[in-house]
């Protein structure tokens, strides 16, 4: 009679299921650039409207950002400490729920906090002077 799985069968598929869980935690660490500077980018309806630096102090430090939102003026306010950014709850008038607060801190390119009724979105990235002059890909 013949066998479903052999020996060489079962191998490969251990082998594929380690791969799998290894990538899991190996590609967000690959992805991420070590020792640049990082920077904090705030975007609103898909413009920038801040960048600065993310600084890597144990005391807190803060930062307000000035935004409009239909015609008003507010503050969004963010606090930095050991690498990592997270943004204070905005006001309810323009943010009923504080989603975007319990995302809490982010310090990595692949994170972000999102406050999605005013389309705001906040990224960490790393230095891009040597990401402007590499080519991500060359069609003839």
């Amino acid at each position: 009679m013949f066998k479903i799985m052999t020996k060489a069968d079962k191998i490969l598929i251990i082998f594929i299921l380690v791969a799998s869980i290894a990538s899991i935690f190996a590609i967000p660490t690959l992805l991420t650039s070590a020792g640049s500077e990082k920077q904090v980018v705030v975007n609103i309806d898909g413009k920038e409207v801040a960048r600065f630096t993310l600084t890597n102090t144990p005391e807190s430090e803060f930062k307000e950002i000035p935004f409009e939102v239909r015609g008003k003026e507010y503050k969004a306010r963010f606090e930095m400490k050991d690498g990592k950014v997270m943004l204070h709850r905005l006001p309810d008038e323009v943010v009923p729920l504080s989603i975007h607060k319990e995302m809490g801190w982010i310090s990595e390119s692949y994170q972000m906090i999102v406050a999605l009724p005013i389309r705001m979105y906040v990224t960490v990235e790393g230095a891009t002077a040597a990401d402007d002059d590499m080519f991500d890909i060359i069609v003839q």
